[in-house]
Parts: structure tokens; C-alpha cells; sequence
């Protein structure tokens, strides 16, 4: 079969793998329609890694947003049937370590996660014409395009951000940056109950998509500078903030904004080099910061959103390649012109 497998970076490839089979009584086969780019992927894509920590060693098929049509299903799979569409969960817990005992699946010791280069052997990704994952990795949804359920995931990541505000009903939230992770969580807090969202960033396209999917108001700060400062007097005006941007200066800016006291969920990631230098706001009004790493709980309720229709994403989908132009598509995909990029099979 064909999947799209990096062998180094700026070595992405569509070429021939070996199907995979179950091997387990629990495991599903799945036939993929649609899979997102994710940042990550365009690290791998880009740097051969994420940082020092998480280096390509070894070809791996990209790949963790998606959605497909089960096409085999081990002996003990209950409630998962052959032509049944499902979303794929990428996170894949042990279930027996301490962390997963106390339901922090998201730090499981023995973790696989689709298309992650953190272990070795790596684990392989879901940009494939099949794949095999267990049954709880799947969710089963009804009439919902796979454009959409490829949406899951990363609408996964943004609730469990706004998750982590804690109960932000009624309240004034920041976004600070308006990728796709960004835009998300601006719709997501709106689904959640604040009050008013407001996005920063700095290109008026992407704020243009946050706006038509609920966001209150939309600021550039390139071309409105004063607005930080604005917003940043009696110090600060929003209750609370997401941090999408992984760039240190943007944090920084987003510890002005928020109210003594107040919470900060770093959705983004911060590369090497990115970090922030000046933590004097976040010491001096006693703000709660709180790193957010994946998700797992918030799979259900991401679903949910969608299927519902209280989440339109498709907004956030700047273009679509057929797999076999996995290098058209992800070139694209790292272009700061485009949002959400997919592949689909």
C-alpha cells in the first residue's frame, strides 16, 4: 500500500509500505479519507525533529489528524463495526502506569502516538491507505464529512486549552495568535461560555477566519500596535488568555494583557531560541500558567462539537492534496499563506 513517509528532512516521500495487520483482538483496521497537516509535522518536515529532544531516526510515515472507514476488527472490538466512519484518536495510553492510574493519560510512560518520532522504534503515523490502532482510538460519527472529522484532533488541543482556563463562563478571553490551533480555541471558548474572545495576530487573513468562526473582536498588533498597550493598562483586561503563538515575545505580551491573578494556557510550543526573556509580568501579578500537552479527555466533547454542528472548522482549510502530492501538500501546508492543509486518500 501507499503512505507518505519522511526519511529526512525535507525528504517526504509517497511510496509503497508493508500493509499492517491486527494483532490484537481489540485493534482496528482502518481505511483513511483525511488527515490534517499538523504543525508538528512540518517540524519534522522542516528540522528533521521537533527541537533535540524528538529527532527523526528512522523513515516514518507523518501524520496524526484524521479519519477513515473501518475495514476489519479484531475478535473483542465492541461497538466498532466493517463501514462504520471513524475519527482516530492518535494518542494510544498503556492504561497501567502511574499516570494513567490517575487518569493523566496524556503523560502515560508508554505512550504511542500516531506519528510520533519520541520513541524508537517510532511510532507510525496515519498518512496511509490503512492503518491499525485500537479500539479506543476510534469514534464513530455519523454524516459528517472527512474534511471536517480531520478537524478533530486539533479541536482536541484547543479544548483542552480552554479546559485549562478552568471555568471561564462569562469571562473576557485573549487568543493570542490566529493559527489554526488559535482560531480554534477563539471557537471553542465561545462554546464553552465566555463572554467576549478577542485574537491577536499579526496577518488579517487568518484574523478574518477567526472572526467568522466567533470570535468578538480581532486585532492586528503589526499594523495597531497601541493595542497592547491599550488593553495592557490597570494591568490588564482580560480575565484570562491563550497563549497559541510559541514565540516568546507574543507570551510576554500576553502576560501584559491578563489580570492579576489571572490564567494563561501556552497552547503553543516554544522552539529553541523562542522562549520568553521577561517574566517580570508573570511574577508580578501572580498569573497561573499552565503548559498544555495534547489532550485526551477532550476528544468526546471535540467530536461532539462537530457533529453537532456547534464548530464549523472548514473556514481553516486553505487547500486539499491528493496523497500522492504529500510534498506539494506540505510545502503549502509551511507556508505562512495557508492555514490548515490536508491530504486526503
Amino acid at each position: 500500500m501507499k503512505a507518505c513517509v519522511l526519511h529526512a528532512k525535507h525528504d517526504l516521500r509517497y511510496e509503497d509500505i508493508a500493509e499492517p495487520q491486527l494483532s490484537d483482538p481489540q485493534e482496528v483496521k482502518v481505511k483513511i479519507l483525511a488527515g490534517g497537516i499538523c504543525g508538528s509535522d512540518q517540524h519534522y518536515y522542516l528540522d528533521g525533529g521537533i527541537g533535540s529532544a524528538i529527532v527523526v531516526r528512522e523513515p516514518i510515515v507523518i501524520g496524526h489528524e484524521g479519519c477513515g472507514i473501518v475495514e476489519e476488527v479484531g475478535s473483542a472490538v465492541d461497538g466498532i463495526k466493517p463501514g462504520d466512519m471513524v475519527i482516530l484518536r492518535p494518542a494510544r495510553p498503556c492504561f497501567n502506569c502511574y499516570y494513567c492510574e490517575h487518569h493523566m493519560y496524556s503523560y502515560c510512560e508508554h505512550m504511542r502516538h500516531l506519528g510520533s518520532a519520541s520513541t524508537f522504534p517510532h511510532v507510525q503515523g496515519l498518512f496511509a491507505e490503512k492503518v491499525v490502532v485500537h479500539q479506543v482510538q476510534c469514534r464513530v460519527v455519523h454524516d459528517m464529512k472527512p474534511e471536517v472529522a480531520a478537524f478533530a484532533e486539533p479541536l482536541g488541543v484547543a479544548f483542552n486549552g480552554v479546559h485549562s482556563l478552568g471555568d471561564i463562563m462569562g469571562k473576557n478571553v485573549a487568543v493570542m495568535g490566529a493559527g489554526p490551533i488559535g482560531i480554534l480555541s477563539a471557537a471553542a471558548a465561545k462554546t464553552l461560555g465566555a463572554d467576549r474572545v478577542t485574537v491577536f495576530d499579526i496577518r488579517d487573513n487568518p484574523l478574518s477566519i477567526a472572526q467568522e468562526l466567533g470570535a468578538d473582536e480581532v486585532i492586528n498588533s503589526k499594523t495597531n500596535p497601541d493595542a497592547i498597550k491599550e488593553f495592557s493598562a490597570h494591568r490588564g483586561q482580560f480575565d484570562c488568555a491563550l497563549e497559541a503563538t510559541g514565540n516568546g515575545f507574543a507570551a510576554m505580551q500576553t502576560m501584559a494583557i491578563v489580570r492579576p491573578e489571572g490564567t494563561i494556557a501556552q497552547v503553543g510550543m516554544f522552539g529553541t531560541g523562542h522562549q520568553p526573556t521577561d517574566l517580570a509580568a508573570f511574577s508580578g501579578k501572580g498569573l497561573r500558567w499552565h503548559a498544555v500537552f495534547r489532550f485526551y479527555t477532550e476528544f468526546g466533547p471535540a467530536v461532539n462539537a462537530l457533529e453537532r454542528g456547534l464548530i464549523n472548522p472548514l473556514p481553516l482549510l486553505s487547500a486539499s492534496f491528493p496523497a500522492s502530492e504529500c510534498v506539494k501538500a506540505m510545502e503549502a501546508a509551511v507556508s505562512p499563506e495557508t492555514c490548515k492543509v490536508q491530504v486526503h486518500f
